[in-house]
This record gives C-alpha cells, structure tokens and sequence, in this order.
C-alpha cells in the first residue's frame, strides 16, 4: 500500500472516530428523566394515599411526561428551604414555586397558576390594618411561598411548622398576623369552626380567638410556575410542555379537580 493511500485510510479513521466520540457524548448528554422536587403533606399539591404520591403537582408531572416524552421521578422535603438548597445544588432539577422568591440565576416557565393569599389575625389584635402593620412579624408555614411578598409589603416573615403552632404565637402575641393560601385557610376554618365564628355559648377566650381577614389589595396572589437552576435546557422542555397542555386546558381541569376552582386565571 502506498504512502498516499495509508494517509487517507489515517485520516477517515481519525474522522469516523471523532464522530463516533461525538455521537457517543450526545447520547450521554442527552436527559431522558428528570427529578421533582415536591413537599411532604402538602395538600393539595402532593401528599402520599397508600404509598402513592397524589396531588396537582403530582398529576401535573405525569401529564408533562406525556406531553415531553420524559420520565419525571419525585423527591420529597420537608420545608420550602430543604427543597431549594437541593435545587440550588443539583440534586433535583425543578420544583414548582413563585419566581419572586427566586434570583436571576433561576430559570422559569411562564406563570401558570395563581393562588389568592389571606392575611389574617385574630379578634381581639390591636392591629387590623395592613397600613398599621410595617415590620411586623407575620406567620406563615413551611411549606408556603409567601417570603417575598411579606418582604416586599415590609413585614418580617416568621416560619411555623403547621397551623396549629402559628395560632398558638398568634395568641402569644408573637406575630401580628398570619399569612395563608386561599385553600389553607379554607380548610382550616373548616377543621375548627369555631375559629370562623364563636358559638352561641362561646367564653371570652373563644371569642377572641375568631380569625379577622385583613382586607387589603396589596395582599395578592402567588404567581406559580417551574423553576429551574442553570439548566435553561430543562428550562425550554418545561416551557413546551406546560404551554401545551395549558392550550388543552389540562391544567385548568386539574385545578378545578384540586382545587374547586380555576386557578389558571390571573
């Protein structure tokens, strides 16, 4: 064999190499499955029934995996903060939440669900008002979103386990008030009655205890959507997929579903 032809034989060998290792690391690079990061009992978003993961988020992701061709697999915490800094380091790739809670590093998809807030206290507060309340400090749960707002309206945001502890400083005179989602609210009027309105025979104690909305504008609504963290790739797939099925209208039949209402108008 000539000189010349052993060149060219080296030279397409050399090529098909190269494209084979660039083929190779396109497979490699190539996501076939993403993780969601969810809350532990966060009704409605996601919650465990006999072992099984349910709520709007949880059906959410599967209606996004038909619509991307992706497997999308769960990872449950137990606070807001635990889920971001797992974010943050990459151990999930997005998590559904309110961009304002987030810097200019975290990707989004467009808003897609917005959730009404209320601002409560109790009957016997000094404090009724939302003017009155500059750096005060307002409850909210762990599992809530509502940081940024509280901080933009002036207000010091103070975290709590469950409701049950954020009543307990509210009668404590620890917080001024308490920050909850529509739903939440909802249904804790609903497991404690009495909280809405004292009985006919209610003591003194019982009667203070009554919630008071504080009516305000400000408080508005969370404006939720997938978050991402330097990965704008993940980004995009997210995006096509919420875009098609809020055409559809899946994401307001899941919310109707969830949540007695739609949600999907701002």
């Amino acid at each position: 064999m000539s000189k010349q032809k052993k060149f060219y034989l080296l030279l397409l060998s050399t090529f098909l190499g190269l494209f084979c290792l660039n083929l190779r690391s396109n497979v490699v690079v190539a996501r076939s499955s993403f993780t969601m990061g969810i809350l532990e009992n966060d009704k409605p978003y996601s919650y465990k029934n006999d072992q099984n993961w349910q709520g709007f988020s949880i059906e959410l992701a599967h209606q996004l995996e038909e619509v991307t061709d992706t497997k999308i697999n769960f990872k449950a915490y137990s606070s807001q903060e635990k889920m971001r800094t797992a974010l943050k380091k990459g151990q999930i790739d997005f998590i559904l939440g309110d961009k304002a809670n987030f810097s200019k590093s975290y990707q989004s998809t467009k808003a897609f669900l917005y959730h009404k807030n209320i601002l409560f206290t109790r009957h016997d507060s000094k404090t009724k008002k939302l003017d009155k309340m500059l750096h005060k400090k307002v409850g909210l749960l762990k599992s809530a979103q509502q940081q940024a707002l509280l901080k933009e309206l002036g207000l010091k945001p103070v975290v709590f386990a469950d409701p049950t502890k954020l009543l307990e400083a509210l009668e404590k005179t620890q917080i001024s008030a308490g920050i909850l989602s529509d739903y939440s609210y909802h249904a804790l009027l609903k497991a404690e009655p009495t909280l809405a309105k004292a009985p006919t025979t209610a003591t003194k104690a019982e009667e203070n205890a009554v919630l008071h909305r504080i009516s305000d504008p400000n408080v508005l609504a969370l404006s939720l959507s997938f978050i991402t963290h330097n990965h704008p790739k993940i980004n995009e797939t997210l995006t096509e997929g919420i875009n098609e099925l809020r055409s559809t209208e899946k994401i307001a039949e899941l919310s109707q579903k969830y949540f007695t209402k739609d949600l999907t108008l701002n």
